[in-house]
């Protein structure tokens, strides 16, 4: 899983995540200073801080939930240096059976 830093956007290499281990090479392919950083149900989890051209690789255990992704040099998020996940469909709660517990006939008919 590859997480590309630029001036000033962050791009993944996939947004589709279910819970469990993961390795985010964050590469800073930008002129300036970037970091990476994971925050949401499993914490926070970042990169150190990487000068142009060098990478650095975050492990983290996501749990279900949604995760902010940024990069947490001063004033970067602000300038759209910032993403979201969503891991295991969250915010999706599992199905209720809200089913009338009577004969179906309510239905209308046809």
């Amino acid at each position: 899983m590859t997480a590309d830093l630029t001036d000033f956007h962050i791009a993944l290499s996939r947004k589709s995540f279910a819970p469990g281990a993961y390795a985010f090479v964050a590469k800073n392919d930008g002129h300036h200073e970037h970091a990476l950083e994971i925050e949401g149900p499993s914490g926070e989890n970042r990169t150190r801080t990487l000068a142009p051209g060098a990478s650095d690789t975050v492990r983290v255990t996501l749990k279900s939930g949604t995760y902010e992704i940024y990069c947490p040099v001063d004033g970067h998020a602000d300038l759209g240096m910032k993403t979201e996940i969503t891991v295991g469909g969250a915010g999706a709660p599992p199905p209720a059976s809200p089913a009338p517990a009577g004969p179906s006939d309510s239905d209308g008919g046809y």
